[in-house]
């Protein structure tokens, strides 16, 4: 009788378990971007200008949340900032072929180090390919000047097959 019960509480626990399915985002991508970059202070040497950028990174599903990390680089010469680089730890939320996310991490370039964030949404247009667009801020205080680079992108991502 112990075993039965044991059994049936077993199997009851099982069927009413909600399946973890991995989302359409997690693995590896590859991306590239146009983007619209705004910078202040404005200079004689800074032009609100469009930019081409690259993306790369990896998503590990955690429960219903996506967590990753990318590495990126913007060609935005004339920026007050100049050409940029840098990594970002992503945190998306996905639902089915859409993911609207949050970026927070660190971006490199002259005049130096600085913290960056962004907020996004990702669709899913094909099985291994995304589009997204973004907003993406960085500010640093430079020698009592606070120098801002504020960027809209658009971009498409190539989404490796799972092994």
């Amino acid at each position: 009788m112990k075993k039965s019960t044991m059994a049936i509480t077993v199997a009851a626990a099982l069927l009413s378990m909600t399946a973890v399915q991995a989302s359409e985002f997690s693995g590896a991508y590859l991306g590239a971007k146009v983007g619209y970059n705004t910078s202040s202070p404005a200079t004689n040497h800074t032009v609100n200008q469009l930019y081409p950028g690259l993306e790369a990174g990896y998503g590990w599903d955690i429960g219903n949340v996506l967590l990753g990390v990318d590495g990126f680089a913007d060609w935005h010469t004339n920026s007050i900032t100049g050409d940029d680089y840098g990594g970002d730890v992503k945190l998306g939320f996905p639902k089915g072929e859409f993911m609207p996310y949050v970026k927070l991490g660190e971006t490199g370039g002259g005049p130096g180090t600085r913290v960056n964030g962004a907020l996004g949404i990702e669709y899913k247009v094909a099985h291994q390919l995304s589009v997204a667009a973004e907003l993406f801020a960085d500010s640093i205080d430079d020698k009592g000047l606070t120098k801002r680079n504020t960027n809209i992108s658009v971009g498409v991502s190539y989404h490796f097959p799972k092994q």
